[in-house]
């Protein structure tokens, strides 16, 4: 056994719960208490006074895409601002001249934050290299970019058709612009990069654990399950068995599971298949969510999943006896949503039957309706968006619907489930799953460029951390973890900063010291390493 004490460690149970000391043995929790004795032999350690926190969890992300991104370009402010700029970036990854089947990959671009105020193009990327394929994931992970390798690697040409939900986007001449616009173009140019090695695509999810346990983060909920070009599954057995140690929850895209691809497979506490994924929508900053309104330059939104096809998830959902995660930005596709679930009847207890991801618009009516539903619902949102994206939010959005973004102490006054969480790395952001960051969005209500935006909305520590721990763990199922009482897993992270009594403004400075994994310190961070 090993004791953990002289800690001010919160319990996860509620905002105010907080021991000293905590007794672990066998990878669970034992007991935990205000003055433990040492057992006979038992191992001692020292919190010297931090603040511990339960293991975190990021209920949804994108570890795939994560782990494309560690190395791959940040193409994000402060360090990219133009398209040159992209371009010396991209010369100088360390997949530069490494080959010709050695794909360049960058991400994080947002047009808007452009000096050119334009996507980049094939023929921008080209200037880098028409050798070595490149692909760069637009910030919202929905669109990308791909220089004339990529798309020749794909087989994209003038010939090839519109993918249902997607779109190539074309020059006058008909001649693809490397720009791929929405989840449906995107996956072309995956499918061919994934195509081409397997196993480096393993490789770089093990290596990607370290960044996870880096940041505190135990627990993940992948919110791109594929069965092309292979098994997400597969992947993620592999990747476990190689090592990667974050417990993970598969939720699988609805559109390549409508041929009946199987959706069983054999549950562990580290891997599990949690749920079934649709897209209702784009991304606001792509100008591609769905709202009531038109944006400013008389684009409407797009509706990627209609009653119907909303209703056949549902079915498979509930067959499957596994979650139906909504992704749903805009307004109007929420509400359609709200309309075409909320009388149904939950099939699952434990959990939320629905989630609703990303939830950016909601309206005092659809929190009413939410409350009023028979349906119980899951509120899973991303704070870091109006931190990194305000921008776009403000230029986008009509003044009233800007008022109704990311409405966190509304939701969590709503009788739905919520957690945060950080899509990552779909975000204009250097950091984009970083917990502290989000934290700090949600109580000071402050964007990156020290806009406050809503503070009506703004809550407190312990409520986004419970978002973070008790509440992430219901909302995914991890049923061992969000929490630090006997039983439980223990897992658990020592940060370096009291969350509870410093100035909410240092929240984003906040750094992980250790992260214990089933009783074991896997992260420990080295002198003078960063937060």
């Amino acid at each position: 056994m090993t004791l953990l004490t002289n800690g001010r460690i919160f319990l996860g149970t509620g905002e105010n719960d907080f021991a000293k000391d905590l007794r672990f043995a066998d990878g669970k929790v034992v007991e935990t208490g205000d003055d433990l004795k040492p057992a006979e032999g038992e191992e001692v350690i020292d919190a010297k006074g931090r603040l511990v926190l339960p293991g975190l969890i990021d209920a949804h992300t994108h570890p795939k895409y994560i782990a494309d991104a560690l190395h791959g370009v940040a193409c994000t402010p402060p360090d990219v601002n133009s398209i040159a700029e992209m371009q010396a970036a991209l010369r100088h990854s360390p997949a530069f001249g490494a080959g010709k089947d050695v794909w360049i990959e960058g991400w994080g671009f947002d047009e808007t934050k452009l000096k050119e105020h334009r996507s980049p193009t094939r023929a921008d990327l080209d200037q880098v290299s028409t050798d070595q394929p490149i692909f760069i994931y637009r910030s919202d992970c929905h669109s990308s970019v791909g220089n004339s390798r990529a798309l020749e690697l794909a087989g994209i040409d003038r010939t090839t058709p519109d993918p249902v939900g997607g779109k190539i986007e074309r020059d006058d001449a008909g001649e693809p612009t490397g720009f791929m616009r929405e989840v449906a173009a995107t996956q072309l140019l995956i499918r061919a990069k994934s195509a081409q090695s397997y196993q480096a695509d393993v490789d770089n999810l093990v290596q990607s654990s370290h960044h996870y346990l880096a940041n505190g983060i135990v627990a993940i909920g992948e919110m791109m399950g594929r069965k092309k070009p292979y098994d997400s599954w597969q992947l993620y057995t592999d990747a476990v068995t190689r090592g990667f140690l974050p417990r993970t929850t598969i939720y699988y895209v609805f559109d390549e599971l409508k041929d009946g691809a199987a959706l069983s497979f054999k549950a562990t506490d580290q891997l599990r298949v949690a749920g079934i994924k649709v897209f209702m929508d784009g991304s606001i900053s792509g100008e591609t969510a769905d709202n009531t309104r038109p944006y400013p330059d008389g684009k409407r939104g797009v509706l990627l999943t209609d009653q119907d096809k909303l209703l056949a998830a549902v079915e498979m959902a509930k067959a499957a006896k596994v979650q139906l995660a909504v992704h749903a930005m805009g307004d109007a596709a929420i509400q359609l949503v709200l309309d075409t679930t909320a009388n149904l009847t939950p099939w699952l207890s434990e959990t939320p039957s629905v989630r609703i991801e990303h939830a950016s618009l909601l309206t005092d009516a659809m929190f009413d309706q939410i409350n009023r539903a028979k349906m119980n619902y899951g509120l899973v949102t991303q704070p870091i968006f109006f931190f990194a994206e305000v921008a776009s939010y403000q230029a986008f959005l009509t003044s009233s619907q800007y008022q109704e973004i990311y409405r966190v102490k509304s939701m969590e006054r709503s009788k739905a489930l919520v957690a945060l969480s950080s899509d990552a790395p779909c975000t204009p952001w250097a950091e984009p799953d970083s917990v502290f960051y989000s934290l700090y969005a949600a109580v000071t209500r402050r964007a990156a460029n020290g806009e406050v935006v809503g503070p009506e909305e703004a809550i407190t520590v312990g409520t986004g951390l419970l978002a973070y721990t008790k509440d992430a763990a219901l909302m995914g199922g991890f049923e061992e973890n969000g929490t630090l009482v006997a039983g439980k897993n223990a897992d658990f992270v020592i940060v370096d900063q009291d969350l509870f009594t410093i100035d909410p403004t240092e929240i984003k400075d906040t750094g992980v010291a250790e992260t214990w994994v089933a009783g074991q310190r896997v992260y420990q961070r080295a002198v003078g390493e960063g937060n």
